[in-house]
């Protein structure tokens, strides 16, 4: 589908547009007062404003992205089709992707309002696990192609229908359902150009039979999309490739009609199923997210990057189906199709002047093993590895295992977890050389198994054994069968080491009794496995305010291993992007006192004014940090 930029308004006050769509019930209105008069002025707002379009990644108060905002008494929470609530955050699960602004006032921001609404309805339909993983993997809904990766979340109404531990996407298949009828579901995540990407997916209620009823409210599918196109007598809107019928009772929103300046515009349809299967549109709304008026303060938008216009004035980006003007896109360009957050501050024009980009990858650290120990004062949890698993308000953590798992703060969550439970976890390292949690489970599982998955450590590689995060990978007695490539075949143990370097994502896992699962080592036997990962290496922001560039130009953080250096072009590529190092690129003293032998104190040097060139100071397979203009120039190279 060709993504079109939709008409420009001054980007603004956030969420209006998504009250007009018919999130939340009365229980908002204003009081009027026992006079039937005008409501009072609202108070003056405390602190700087602040809005954020992201998905809940966990609670105690209530963090969307990643960031805290404390929900009050007086907070508004909506949910599509529901009543509003005020300071109960219950409602709220964690993946749910929602809108939410407040204000900031000495580094504590409190939601004035959260607002969530569903971004697919429907029945689930031609279930496709992914070969390597078949937790995750694709589904149907609507004709939209539903991605489901490491990320994604679904609730526990779902069901363990497949019998297999945990629920995933297989538990959508019909043939594990009973009488074989489709499971109707409502999808939450990031628009992609073939459907969405879920962050969320939750069971509806409806029978597949119920679904699409004509004049019965609530029980429509829905669909939130470009508008591809629109017949030219107007009987039909299409959507990411699902064609929606228009008859005289189809409402549009004020400003919309079944004509040509509908195609690019991002909308939702809420639609009926006619007897012959047909979908027949009942409301056709605007999902901008953003409206006209005086927008102010900082914002953050987390989401897939749909489109990039630098020659507009003022330049425009697309996220979520979201158009925003923005002063400067430079750093966003070659980057559609990804994951990304931004975060800036709006000027006195609407518009928004970026200050950090993060590029999410998926997480390059998992680990699946047993608990030995818990500390909740620390916020720990110890497997049979040794490793710390630290979750925080980032980390999406869930208990499947009990009831109400996945609306728990850390300390709720770390309650429930005790020695011998089964717990998974994925993360990204950092700089630091620890990992950042993502995603905490805690699982019904019966096996003893465990495996690790991460980047290998440096100097660690010594036939049969290397390491990571620290853990000895020992391979004595696998057999050769059990050395595989990143597509699952079979390589060797000697093509396997002669492959393996450090930085490289590997997965181990030991045998099935768990004997080989102790403190800083995982021994394999001959039902365990070793085999090469996808790279997928840490992409993430420079630093807090400026984006971590010099004199408060914006950069775009990269880490992992360095592939294809070239010293004669001093280029080279990390998570699969071509660097380019200038004279002007700083060089961490870090990789100079190992050029050179040497201590030379905490310190930048500049690339043009060293007698080193580029393959002195780096090797391909070196684990480094890479902070970027945006355009594949490298402003500061440094050793992770």
């Amino acid at each position: 589908m060709k993504i079109r930029i939709m008409n420009s308004v001054a980007v603004a006050t956030l969420f209006a547009g998504l009250s007009a769509c018919g999130g939340g019930g009365g229980s908002s209105a204003p009081n009027l007062g026992g006079d039937g008069g005008s409501p009072p002025p609202p108070p003056p707002p405390q602190g700087v404003s602040v809005s954020a379009i992201g998905v809940v990644t966990g609670f105690g108060s209530v963090f969307v992205n990643g960031v805290k905002y404390e929900v009050e008494d007086g907070t508004i929470i909506a949910i599509e089709g529901e009543d509003d609530v005020t300071g109960d955050d219950s409602v709220l699960g964690v993946g749910m992707k929602v809108a939410v602004n407040g204000t900031e006032e000495g580094g504590v921001r409190k939601a004035e309002r959260i607002e969530f609404d569903e971004d697919l309805k429907g029945p689930a339909t031609n279930i496709v696990p992914d070969a390597a993983d078949p937790t995750t993997g694709t589904f149907e809904v609507v004709g939209q192609i539903v991605t489901v990766d490491s990320n994604t979340l679904f609730d526990s109404d779902i069901g363990n229908n497949d019998g297999i531990g945990g629920i995933d996407i297989r538990d959508l298949d019909p043939i594990n359902l009973a009488g074989g009828e489709p499971m109707v579901v409502e999808v939450s995540g990031y628009p992609t150009e073939t459907g969405l990407l879920a962050t969320r997916v939750d069971r509806d209620d409806l029978l597949v039979s119920n679904l699409g009823q004509a004049g019965v409210d609530g029980d429509e599918i829905e669909v939130k999309g470009f508008v591809d196109a629109v017949a030219t007598d107007g009987s039909t809107i299409t959507v990411n490739g699902a064609v929606f019928l228009v008859n005289s009772a189809t409402f549009f929103d004020p400003g919309l009609a079944a004509d040509a300046d509908l195609v690019g515009v991002f909308v939702e349809i809420k639609a009926d199923i006619d007897g012959t299967g047909d979908y027949v549109a009942r409301r056709v709304e605007k999902e901008d997210g953003v409206t006209a008026g005086g927008a102010s303060g900082s914002f953050e938008i987390e989401g897939v990057l749909q489109s990039v216009d630098t020659l507009s004035d003022p330049q425009q980006v697309i996220i979520n189906g979201i158009t925003l003007d923005v002063s400067d896109a430079s750093q966003l360009v070659g980057r559609v199709g990804q994951r990304v957050e931004v975060y800036g501050d709006f000027d006195a024009n609407g518009v928004l002047v970026i200050s950090n980009v993060k590029i999410e990858v998926e997480n390059s650290v998992e680990i699946e093993d047993r608990v030995v120990a818990v500390d909740t004062e620390a916020g720990t949890i110890t497997t049979r590895l040794g490793i710390d698993v630290v979750p925080t308000g980032a980390s999406r953590v869930r208990d499947n295992v009990g009831l109400n798992g996945d609306n728990l703060t850390v300390p709720e969550f770390l309650s429930r977890v005790a020695i011998g439970d089964f717990v998974e976890a994925r993360g990204v390292p950092t700089e630091a050389g620890s990992v950042e949690w993502t995603r905490v489970e805690r699982d019904a599982e019966d096996e003893q198994q465990c495996s690790l998955r991460g980047p290998v450590d440096a100097d660690s590689i010594a036939d049969p054994e290397f390491s990571i995060l620290g853990v000895s990978v020992d391979t004595t007695g696998l057999p050769d069968g059990s050395f595989e490539d990143e597509n699952d075949l079979a390589i060797g143990r000697v093509a396997f080491f002669e492959g393996l370097s450090a930085g490289k994502v590997v997965e181990a896992e030991s045998d099935e009794a768990g004997l080989g699962c102790t403190t800083g080592r995982l021994s394999t036997s001959s039902d365990g496995e070793v085999s090469y990962e996808p790279e997928d290496g840490l992409v993430g922001t420079g630093g807090a305010g400026n984006g971590g560039g010099t004199g408060g130009t914006p950069t775009v953080e990269i880490q992992g291993p360095v592939r294809n250096l070239d010293a004669v072009a001093n280029t080279f590529t990390i998570v699969g992007q071509t660097i380019s190092v200038t004279p002007d690129t700083l060089i961490d003293s870090s990789l100079v006192e190992a050029a050179r032998g040497v201590e030379l104190g905490d310190q930048d040097f500049r690339f043009g004014d060293l007698p080193e060139t580029l393959d002195q100071l780096i090797s391909d397979g070196d684990l480094l940090g890479v902070d970027t203009d945006g355009q594949g120039n490298a402003v500061k190279i440094e050793d992770v």
